[in-house]
């Protein structure tokens, strides 16, 4: 399995004039034997991978590690997890445009609205200032409880021996 860059990344580097391949950060092999895989990683790690003197890859130098008790079954999981997070991060996203946009809609269709009922009654010669206000215009009673404290006041006699002047 390899994992190369972003394509952003690939994008960035055609448009500047560089190079258009594709650029691998990482990758793994399976052995069947442990003592091959050792082997190979005792070899090649920290070595010059290099070939022909205008290859690509001539002075890259390999990297490896030996990770015991890591099964290919691991690496699997590990990218297909890495994926349905990309997918979810990508999908809240959109989602969060979708509502951002719909809200933005809304607040246009109110707008259309509140200017065809101000032009409205414009013409009917009806208040402009009913029309544009975000509150309602009717007035809430008091509620029954409020009303009722205020009637149980302590009478003045009371007050005028404790407040003297």
């Amino acid at each position: 399995a390899v994992v190369s860059t972003q394509s952003t990344g690939r994008k960035r580097r055609k448009i500047t004039g560089g190079s258009g391949k594709k650029k691998f950060t990482e990758g793994w092999i399976e052995f069947k034997r442990k003592k091959i895989a050792r082997a190979v990683v005792a070899a090649l790690n920290g070595n010059i991978i290099g070939g022909k003197k205008g290859s690509y890859y001539h002075d890259d130098i390999w990297s490896m590690k030996y990770l015991p008790r890591f099964k290919w079954a691991h690496l699997t999981e590990k990218l297909a997890y890495d994926a349905a997070v990309r997918r979810k991060r990508l999908q809240t996203e959109l989602s969060q445009v979708k509502r951002e946009t719909s809200f933005f809609l809304e607040q246009v269709d109110k707008k259309k609205q509140i200017t065809s009922i101000k032009r409205k009654r414009e013409e009917k010669g009806q208040s402009v200032e009913a029309a544009t206000s975000g509150e309602p215009s009717a007035k809430q009673r008091q509620l029954a409880s409020t009303t009722a404290k205020k009637e149980k006041s302590l009478p003045g006699s009371i007050l005028s021996s404790v407040f003297t002047q």
